[in-house]
């Protein structure tokens, strides 16, 4: 694209924005999430790979949890997962546990909402798995507990945090820290976390 078509562009989004608000608002969002994703450390990226490389070689399972639009961004995620299988390699086993809304109102009800992620992995999760937390602050409960029982059972953990990472970035064997403050802004930087993961196991 020309910088002149760049141009016209750039007048028609503010004409069709109005006062010219809306436009700013979008503009400067767009701009927080591309410097927040800038600073966000590649080798840690990377480990998690690593991680989820080894699960898949070895025949273990992959479990993902989040609240809120966390859980959605870990749906996203688990399904990339099980559809991102290198031609000649095994697939992973990758389970949601922010998916089956039955059985999370039935632990919620019966047990507290804080156990609806660890009352799962504790008839799931076996040594050598691997279990992802996403999480905005790192401090809900119900996430912290499933990293609890993640660790006891010798799984490997790991988290997609954003703020100061919280509880779950102490926990976590592996992390990936998006450092902002802004749930937006850490949301939209996970999911480009989690389709960069996806798009390296697809590469071998």
């Amino acid at each position: 694209m020309s910088a002149k078509s760049s141009d016209v562009l750039f007048t028609a989004a503010r004409e069709l924005s109005g006062d010219g608000v809306t436009f700013g608002v979008v503009e400067e969002h767009f701009l927080v999430v591309s410097n927040t994703l800038q600073g966000v450390l590649l080798e840690s990226v990377c480990s998690v790979v690593a991680s989820l490389r080894r699960a898949r070689d070895d025949g273990a399972s992959v479990f993902v949890f989040g609240n809120g639009g966390s859980a959605a961004t870990a749906l996203h995620l688990a399904n990339d997962l099980t559809m991102a299988c290198a031609v000649g390699r095994p697939g992973l086993r990758v389970t949601c546990l922010s998916a089956n809304l039955s059985l999370i109102t039935a632990i919620a009800n019966d047990f507290g909402y804080d156990q609806v992620f660890s009352r799962q992995l504790a008839s799931l999760v076996r040594r050598g798995d691997v279990v992802i937390g996403i999480s905005g602050s790192g401090n809900s409960p119900n996430c912290v507990n499933a990293f609890d029982c993640a660790r006891r059972a010798g799984a490997t953990c790991v988290g997609i945090l954003g703020f100061d990472g919280g509880r779950m970035l102490a926990q976590s064997d592996v992390s990936v820290h998006v450092r902002c403050d802004d749930y937006l802004v850490v949301e939209d930087v996970h999911m480009v976390v989690a389709h960069s993961l996806a798009r390296a196991l697809r590469r071998g």
